[in-house]
């Protein structure tokens, strides 16, 4: 679920924090009404999502 190299600069989508290239990361693929979405979060994020589906 972590990554660590965005080719640029992203908003992490719940948050709205700046995930700068290098910066570690949570990406999910995610399936919506019109199809695949690629979402990026923050490490917060991630962690706290991590801990919610646990």
């Amino acid at each position: 679920m972590t990554g660590s190299n965005p080719a640029r600069p992203h908003d992490c989508y719940r948050c709205g924090a700046t995930i700068e290239p290098g910066h570690v990361y949570g990406a999910l693929d995610l399936l919506d009404a019109d199809g695949d979405l690629r979402v990026l979060l923050c490490r917060s994020c991630a962690a706290a999502l991590r801990d919610f589906l646990d």
